[in-house]
């Protein structure tokens, strides 16, 4: 199972991630992180949805090509992490008005938002770092 570590991720986005947390409760919403490092067996697994498994295409990035995957001297350091803005409990995938304040509060705080990718798979949950 993927990770939700905050220490799996390489301190630049850890740091950026703890300001988008706090930028996101400065507005009264609660941030869940879901996904910070994921194994190269995990993202094979999320790269075949759509493929050769059942479900919907979420990924265009095999094992070792996702900033999810990302190893430094042989530890958890991943570039990237998932989250969704969470209300009275739940997570709101079909919220795309608070989604999107999610992914401009991320961008106020220098991480790159998915939300915005054009060509190619838009991720509006993700985040990540130049590597």
């Amino acid at each position: 199972m993927a990770s939700r570590a905050l220490a799996d991720l390489r301190q630049d986005i850890r740091e950026k991630a703890l300001l988008h947390i706090n930028a996101c409760a400065s507005e009264g919403i609660d941030l869940l992180i879901y996904c910070t490092f994921r194994s190269n067996v995990e993202q094979n697994a999320e790269y075949a949805k759509g493929r050769t498994a059942h479900g919907a295409i979420v990924t265009n990035a095999r094992g070792g090509q996702s900033k999810h995957n990302h190893v430094e001297d042989g530890v958890a350091a991943s570039l990237a992490y998932d989250c969704i803005p969470i209300v009275n409990g739940k997570a709101q995938w079909g919220n795309a008005s608070l989604v999107s304040r999610v992914g401009i509060l991320g961008e106020s705080v220098g991480l790159t938002w998915a939300g915005r990718w054009r060509g190619r798979l838009r991720e509006s949950v993700h985040f990540e770092v130049s590597s």
